[in-house]
């Protein structure tokens, strides 16, 4: 038996948290780490849109262990988490930064002498600058370099991490990056940059893939998507083509080459429709057909809403600013389709649905679609603004009341046969958020970022440790 089949053998479920290198770690330039996008991004006050950055972030640079810890009495036994590019690799290519390998080193080794499975993610946004300055995810370049980089981590870690995931989010990083505007380079509204990105990052991860069956690393690997199932208004006009317009957009340029090795059957038509380009070559064809990923990672927060398009020109809707702003999270593209608002559904102060009843439709339609995958659920989270009490304890009652639905419905669609085998709550600190900065709260452990960074489990992590020791007793005992 190998390794990896361990990973689930001796363990009844993985249960874990997760994080984001740049929203994290902090130690933006120690041991020689280079430049990232996000670091030029935020220090240029021209472009912040926060005034803040991330560059002590939640110090776990240097608190690793204590977080680790944390994870560990808390009943996790899986802690998913992202390398910087420009840490291992400072200009995206070429020399090898040791500082780098030796950091991520260490923090893997802690993971597992306390028992947590370490779960990779190659990419989680933060690009290093000389290749953004290269043109980015837009460069067909890039897709060598992070093949590059990728094995460059295969060999470094690959003896001991089973679990890896190539890219976070292409999808919805390129739709910040090209559609919204609030991740850099902050293109706005770019419907052929939107595309481009995607076939990029997915050639990407592809190549990276092949890669790693080529060393024969024990483990498996998949990429993370962020869940898009597309439902109907009841009043939309035209169902059938308004949903395989918006599946499209919002999921059909990963999931296909993901889960089946090769591009959607209806990219010609969609072309047509969204009035893009694909810029590729010959052998693309080949390359998806081997990159094709052992599972799905889903980050599931909600669902999209949609109906078909009734007035105005294409327009993107985003809450940058939460309890300041009215605004509701959307999008209106002319000529196809726009956003619809539930009035049944509660919001966060983001704009965003909180819809729990989401984790059952998204996992079995995927089920069903794509010839029932094995999937882990990679994010999952509620984000408020909280206020601690005299001891630094959050009382985060709204988050345990949304996670406990999220988890209810994880577990019918597992009993409905789902092949869903990990839980990731996020996120496991408090950290930096892209676009929000500090005030917007995820963790189950609270930081106290003007003090020291001390950590402070809140309730809603002594719920999550709770639950997972009820959860096993039941396993065992059945």
């Amino acid at each position: 038996m190998g390794k990896i089949d361990n990973v689930f053998s001796e363990r009844n479920f993985l249960w874990g948290s997760g994080t984001a290198a740049y929203q994290c770690e902090g130690g933006w330039d120690a041991d020689k780490k280079g430049t990232g996008e996000w670091d030029y991004f935020n220090h240029n006050s021209a472009l912040n849109v926060n005034s803040q950055d991330g560059d002590d972030a939640s110090d776990f640079f240097h608190r690793y262990k204590e977080d680790i810890d944390l994870m560990a009495e808390g009943n996790q036994n899986t802690y998913r988490f992202s390398i910087s590019w420009a840490r291992v690799v400072p200009n995206g290519t070429g020399e090898v930064n040791q500082g780098g390998i030796d950091y991520y080193n260490d923090m893997i080794n802690y993971c597992l002498e306390k028992n947590i499975e370490p779960n990779v993610t190659l990419f989680h946004y933060d690009l290093p600058l000389e290749l953004a300055k290269q043109g980015g995810w837009l460069n067909r370049n890039i897709t060598d370099a992070f093949n590059e980089y990728a094995q460059v981590c295969f060999e470094a870690f690959g003896d001991r991490v089973k679990l890896w995931s190539t890219i976070n989010e292409p999808r919805y990083y390129s739709y910040c990056t090209n559609m919204v505007g609030n991740y850099p380079p902050n293109r706005h509204q770019d419907v052929q940059s939107y595309f481009q990105y995607q076939y990029n990052l997915m050639l990407a991860s592809a190549k990276a893939i092949t890669s790693f069956r080529k060393m024969n690393i024990d483990g498996m690997i998949g990429i993370v998507h962020d869940n898009g199932n597309v439902e109907l208004d009841p009043d939309t006009e035209n169902k059938e083509e308004i949903f395989k317009i918006a599946d499209f957009f919002y999921n059909r340029m990963i999931l296909v080459p993901a889960l089946e090795g090769k591009l959607p059957d209806e990219l010609e038509e969609m072309k047509e429709k969204f009035k893009f380009m694909i810029f590729h070559e010959d052998g693309d064809k080949e390359l998806f057909e081997k990159g094709k990923g052992d599972y799905l990672g889903l980050n599931l927060y909600n669902r999209q809403y949609v109906k078909h398009w009734e007035s105005g020109e294409t327009e993107v809707f985003h809450n940058n600013k939460g309890a300041q702003s009215k605004s509701k999270e959307g999008i209106r593209l002319e000529g196809l389709f726009e956003s619809s608002f539930d009035k049944n559904v509660k919001r966060n102060q983001w704009g965003r649905e909180v819809n729990p009843r989401i984790m059952y439709t998204a996992l079995i339609e995927i089920k069903e679609r794509y010839s029932d995958p094995l999937i882990m659920i990679t994010e999952n989270g509620h984000g408020i603004y909280e206020t601690p009490d005299k001891d630094d304890y959050v009382i985060d009652n709204e988050r345990i009341e949304t996670f406990e639905q999220f988890l209810k419905y994880m577990l019918q669609a597992k009993e409905a046969g789902v092949n869903v085998k990990g839980y990731y709550h996020w996120s496991t600190m408090d950290l930096y958020s892209w676009i929000n900065g500090y005030e917007k709260r995820y963790g189950l452990v609270r930081v106290d970022f003007e003090n020291d960074f001390k950590r402070t489990p809140k309730k809603s992590y002594y719920w999550f440790k709770d639950y997972i020791e009820h959860y096993n007793e039941e396993i065992n005992n059945n």
